[in-house]
């Protein structure tokens, strides 16, 4: 078995003949996640010729045996007796069946059963099998995206509505992507570079080094398939770079020839934000993309504050590039979970209402398998989580609260047998993370301990097993852990396990102190009125967070904090902005000198702020401000909580209640929840979820980038009104099937439409000519299908419609009159009668233009 390549066949056979074939372990490989993690502690079993890692071994042999059973193999698989392998003993105290035979032992797995869930005792039997819950509705993607990028099909109409906003909307209005995980967010950053010339750059901010690398890998490779002679260069910027690659990636920003690049909000706003700046007074930052960005929101959470230093970011490279050379630059803010708290504050923070537009096509996550139990104690929990992780499906993350906690929890499990684990946290260092993160990535670890800072831009679809040992302050924070289990669309257990001390740290965590009117106050001007240092050009002021207020003697942790979520506060309030945090005080012009990857809030001292409010030094200004903001936080909090806790008491339906949190009905943004549940306490005896296909609803793009003025577009040819054309041809499906086609081409090449058109029933031919139509003209227009009586379009947006109907209903030729767009122009053919008077021909009454006139006028 020198080299083999593990499958199942091969696995079983390795087993079977562990003497002679066991020592080759080591060298083989293992496509295949679960077998590779099997591999890895046979290889360690065979090298150590002990049981050193009994409880590994044996959880993952049940895995693996129970998955391929579901597959249809024999239910009993042969395994060595001796050399370190348990004994018949174990494996039947292990929940297995087994036998000795000759020269060996014949075992089989059952699926384990927690009795303490009561009829959710099978919870973790869809795990187990990998049930396949989720399917991608695959919708054919636009010409110009596939020839870009080689992808053949958007993820879904969410992923193509918000491609199409990334495409289309005008640029000065912010895009807020609100797409569930697994629905290709990440292209929304890819594909600016790949469709525009050399000499621009999109700047994408990522929570993770991890994620900052593996984007620049990807983006990368498509940068050589789009051109081979691209030449590779560091395209993510972090810590770990050589000199060489860190001059080679500002060099590339100083020449504009670099296309992307991925990395940290740390970075961003400190060692890369001259360069940056610079960027966009040239003219060369076209788009700014940042991922999770619900981060930003979460003002105060000690871990990644530097995430609420991006929206005064952007704005200072907005202001740059459109005062230097008058031109915007496209921001796209990207999340699987916002809620309207959330969205009031992106919008809020990135420009006003008015400037941003949410695009969402947003479902629960169907592969989750709920279920909860309230302990009595820690002693019970402890318990019980141990008994579920022990025979539970791999990997797993154990969630805890607090960075202490998971030490204890780290070293319970390993004091239970569990080897295989590692523990993550917001406390654990930078260096140490990365190589977590590599294990984790490369199934060396079957589990983690971790607080919410583990799982930001982990990528990883094959966990299937979420315990929850604390109770999460809100519904949002446990949905998102959650969420990070089954992103392969196969079924995930999720298990809370909680006390009564729990719920009473976690409402006090909702409910966490804001600072009040009279000591905000006091402390605001006694740091404005003590600066560290001035930056006039960015109109920013570096202050003390260790400066004292009146009264008070003792500097410390617990004063920075305070003075910190002062400034928290007041931003949230729009009274000024925090645009940059430091360990280091700053140089005497304003600019930061800590290069740190990562900060969090207490170990900063220093925060450069900008005023927003003139208003600021005005108590009755400052108190209002305030009090708003305070309130609207703590109503959010308070919601958030009560939802957790009346799921977790059995008051509401899960779906009901992540339903509730995440539905946006704001003035400005309206995006439904698709509700469905794959299985919860209130539903476990219904049949599990299976196969199913997500349906959002996800809204047409309501605002598209007026492209030129309408009014010099075939300025010649006859129009019904001053937005609206009509071109009467003998038959429309023969130019569109034409190759090529003359006037199909020439008018995509003049009008450069948003959006073409066909009715929802086209044929596949009418379909095809018109995509091949696309492709010749390198047009980035959408092709949309609609029925009849569904021609309503968009403000700003240019149309070219292929009427192939033999009629037209009233109904639509009144939405074609009265439609919004900048520019619509119809192909029909003249046999069409007067939607208002059938008994005679529409274009006998109606100005239009004929196909020679048509051509004409496109030559001219």
């Amino acid at each position: 078995m020198s080299a083999a390549v593990l499958d199942d066949d091969v696995m079983a056979d390795a087993l079977a003949h562990w003497e002679t074939r066991g020592a080759a372990m080591a060298q083989s490989c293992a496509p295949d996640a679960l077998l590779e993690r099997l591999r890895q502690v046979l290889a360690a079993l065979e090298r150590q010729n002990k049981g050193t890692a009994r409880l590994d071994l044996l959880s993952l042999v049940r895995q693996w045996q129970l998955r391929r059973a579901s597959r249809g193999a024999p239910a009993w698989l042969r395994v060595p007796d001796s050399g370190g392998w348990p004994s018949c003993a174990v494996w039947r105290s292990a929940g297995f069946d087994a036998a000795g035979v000759d020269g060996g032992i014949e075992i089989s797995a059952a699926h384990p059963r927690l009795p303490w869930l009561g009829a959710q005792d099978d919870l973790l039997d869809d795990a187990f099998d990998e049930v396949q819950v989720r399917r991608t509705d695959w919708v054919l993607a636009e010409p110009c995206i596939a020839q870009a990028t080689g992808l053949s099909n958007f993820t879904g109409p969410g992923q193509r509505e918000a491609v199409r906003a990334l495409l289309h909307l005008p640029p000065q209005v912010t895009l807020i992507a609100n797409l569930p995980t697994g629905s290709g967010k990440s292209l929304l950053a890819q594909l600016p570079a790949l469709l525009r010339r050399e000499g621009y750059l999109t700047l994408v901010i990522v929570p993770t080094v991890a994620l900052s690398i593996d984007q620049g890998a990807r983006m990368a490779e498509l940068l050589r398939r789009k051109d081979p002679r691209w030449e590779d260069r560091p395209l993510a910027y972090h810590g770990g770079l050589t000199t060489a690659q860190r001059a080679q990636i500002f060099q590339g920003l100083r020449e504009g020839s670099l296309p992307v690049l991925f990395t940290s909000p740390e970075a961003a706003t400190s060692t890369l934000r001259e360069a940056l700046e610079d960027g966009a007074r040239n003219g060369r930052i076209t788009h700014v993309v940042v991922d999770e960005v619900h981060l930003v929101s979460s003002w105060g959470n000690g871990f990644r504050p530097a995430f609420q230093l991006l929206p005064a970011l952007v704005e200072r490279l907005r202001h740059l590039s459109h005062e230097s050379v008058r031109r915007s630059i496209r921001v796209v803010l990207a999340s699987a979970t916002l809620t309207p708290h959330t969205v009031r504050f992106l919008q809020h923070a990135f420009g006003g209402p008015e400037r941003a537009l949410v695009v969402g096509g947003i479902y629960l996550r169907p592969e989750p398998r709920y279920a909860v139990r309230r302990c009595a104690d820690q002693v019970e929990k402890q318990r019980l989580a141990v008994e579920a992780l022990k025979v539970a499906p791999r990997p797993f993350i154990l969630y805890v609260t607090r960075p202490e906690e998971a030490k204890q929890w780290l070293d319970l499990l390993r004091e239970e047998g569990f080897l295989r684990v590692g523990q993550f946290t917001g406390a654990t260092p930078p260096s140490e993370r990365q190589a977590l993160l590599d294990d984790w990535r490369h199934n060396r670890l079957d589990g983690m301990v971790a607080t919410s800072a583990f799982g930001l831009g982990v990528d990883k679809a094959d966990v299937r097993t979420i315990v929850h040992a604390t109770l999460p302050e809100s519904l949002d924070r446990f949905y998102q852990e959650v969420g990070r289990s089954g992103r392969d669309g196969r079924a995930a257990a999720s298990l809370l396990l909680f006390t009564p001390q729990d719920v009473t740290r976690a409402r006090g965590m909702a409910g966490e102190s804001f600072i009040g009117n009279e000591i905000g106050f006091d402390r605001w001007t006694t740091m404005i009125d003590n600066p560290v240092a001035k930056s006039p050009s960015r109109a920013e002021v570096w202050l003390d967070l260790d400066r004292l207020r009146p009264d008070l003697r003792t500097r410390g942790r617990g004063n920075r904090t305070w003075n910190l979520r002062t400034l928290n506060l007041m931003a949230a309030a729009g009274l000024i902005e925090v645009a940059g945090l430091s360990r280091l005080a700053p140089s005497s012009d304003g600019k930061n000198l800590d290069e740190s990857q990562e900060i969090t809030d207490v170990q900063a001292h220093f925060a450069a702020v900008r005023i927003l409010d003139a208003g600021h030094r005005q108590r009755a200004v400052f108190d209002a401000r305030m009090h708003e903001a305070r309130q609207q936080a703590k109503q959010a909090a308070d919601q958030a909580f009560n939802l957790m806790l009346d799921v977790a008491e059995g008051r509401a339906v899960m779906e009901e209640a992540l339903s509730r949190l995440y539905r946006l009905a704001l003035p400005n943004a309206w995006v439904p929840v698709a509700s469905v549940c794959g299985g919860c306490p209130a539903h476990w005896s219904a049949p599990r979820l299976r196969d199913y296909v997500p349906k959002p609803f996800v809204a047409r793009l309501s605002l598209f980038e007026e492209r030129c003025d309408p009014e010099v577009l075939l300025p010649t040819l006859p129009r019904a009104q001053s937005n609206l054309i009509f071109v009467v041809v003998d038959d429309v499906r023969r130019l569109l099937r034409a190759s090529p086609s003359g006037l199909v081409d020439a008018l995509i090449n003049r009008l450069q439409p948003h959006t073409v058109l066909l009715p929802l029933g086209a044929g596949e031919p009418d379909v095809e000519g018109l995509r091949n139509s696309l492709r010749r003209v390198s047009s980035d227009a959408f092709l949309d299908s609609f029925d009849r009586d569904a021609l309503d379009g968009a403000s700003g947006e240019i149309r070219l419609v292929f009427w192939t109907d033999p009629t037209m209903l009233p109904i639509a030729a009144s939405q074609l009159t009265g439609a919004s767009c900048s520019l619509t122009v119809v192909l029909m053919t003249s046999a069409i009668t007067d939607p208002l008077r059938p008994d005679r021909s529409w274009a006998s009454v109606l100005p239009h233009a004929d196909e020679d006139t048509a051509l004409r006028a496109l030559a001219s």
